[in-house]
């Protein structure tokens, strides 16, 4: 996408009059990490039928997108993406409780719709309530704590499917597994979902809720930049014990270090950049293979140049920023 054609883009997008479209943003400013390059063209739609319209439009007109929530778990290229970046931060947040059930837009925060499921006096969500980030990015992962994950509430989904639109699959379609979901297979957006709960006495619920934010006060850096856990638990090990085995805690690359508090987060220091960060986890990734044999996968996603609309698997590829994860010590 040349300058003029972003300039174009970005005059017809802002012709479908669906909320804010702005060129050239810094994703560092919608990213948990702070971390990643401009967007080419960012979209802020007002609602979801602007989400499904600017959806429609770049797939008409076959330019690359990416979706974006509250930019939790991702590693957003220091390139930046010459692409149109959807955000859903506005325009997916409707909630409607009706007992047992809760449907509600990929871009409410998981910490709102725990607290909206408990004063509801529905169980099921508790474990929501320390994970960071909105209902969509926790369909996309799977996401999980405290022994608990989506796959165990949700029941229904609706998604944008680039061939037949708008339309709601049962739970098994989007096939859940640990830490991972069909939404990353396909160009699937899902919209909203319908999470099926259980009733609970709401001071039973609350208590429980309280233990597991007190947990992760303890055992997490919140408040300091970060992207969530930077690498999947390689069963039955736990990521962040075969680091921590290996000394890395506080482990740098410039402003990207590791906690100090759990050893499978990096955190932002200030000015971290991708590629600090992408050479600390391959640093990790080849002292825990040499020590323990286990070869680490990421979790967090990386967002690079010309991904638009597609999930690329770090194993099977050489970050142009030069410091990939294609082998544990290559």
């Amino acid at each position: 996408m040349t300058e003029l054609e972003a300039s174009r883009i970005v005059e017809e997008l802002r012709n479908l009059d669906i909320g804010t479209v702005r060129e050239d943003e810094p994703l560092r400013r919608h990213t948990s990490f702070k971390i990643g390059g401009p967007a080419r063209v960012f979209v802020e739609p007002d609602s979801q039928s602007g989400v499904v319209a600017v959806l429609q439009w770049v797939r008409d007109h076959e330019v690359p997108y990416f979706i974006i929530g509250q930019g939790t778990n991702v590693l957003i290229s220091d390139q930046g993406l010459n692409a149109v970046v959807i955000s859903t931060s506005r325009g997916l947040k409707s909630i409607a409780v009706d007992p047992p059930c809760l449907r509600a837009g990929s871009g409410v925060l998981l910490t709102k719709l725990s607290n909206t499921a408990a004063k509801a006096g529905l169980s099921g969500l508790e474990f929501a309530i320390s994970i960071p980030g909105t209902l969509g990015g926790a369909l996309v992962m799977n996401a999980g704590a405290h022994g608990s994950s989506m796959v165990a509430v949700v029941k229904r989904v609706t998604v944008w499917d680039p061939v037949h639109g708008v339309r709601e699959i049962a739970a098994k379609e989007a096939e859940f597994e640990y830490r991972q979901s069909r939404f990353q297979k396909t160009p699937w957006i899902a919209l909203d979902a319908t999470l099926e709960l259980e009733p609970r006495d709401f001071a039973a619920i609350r208590e429980l809720m309280t233990h597991h934010m007190e947990y992760r006060l303890r055992s997490q850096p919140v408040g300091e930049a970060n992207a969530g856990s930077m690498f999947k638990n390689p069963l039955p090990h736990y990521a962040g014990q075969l680091i921590e085995r290996i000394g890395a805690k506080g482990w740098h690359e410039n402003d990207a270090e590791v906690s100090m508090l759990h050893a499978n987060f990096i955190i932002n220091r200030g000015s971290a950049r991708a590629i600090d960060v992408l050479r600390l986890m391959r640093r990790i990734r080849c002292a825990v293979f040499g020590d323990a044999g286990v070869i680490l996968r990421p979790e967090v996603r990386w967002i690079g140049p010309g991904e638009g609309g597609t999930n690329t698997s770090w194993d099977n590829l050489w970050y142009e920023e030069g410091a990939g994860l294609k082998a544990p010590c290559e």
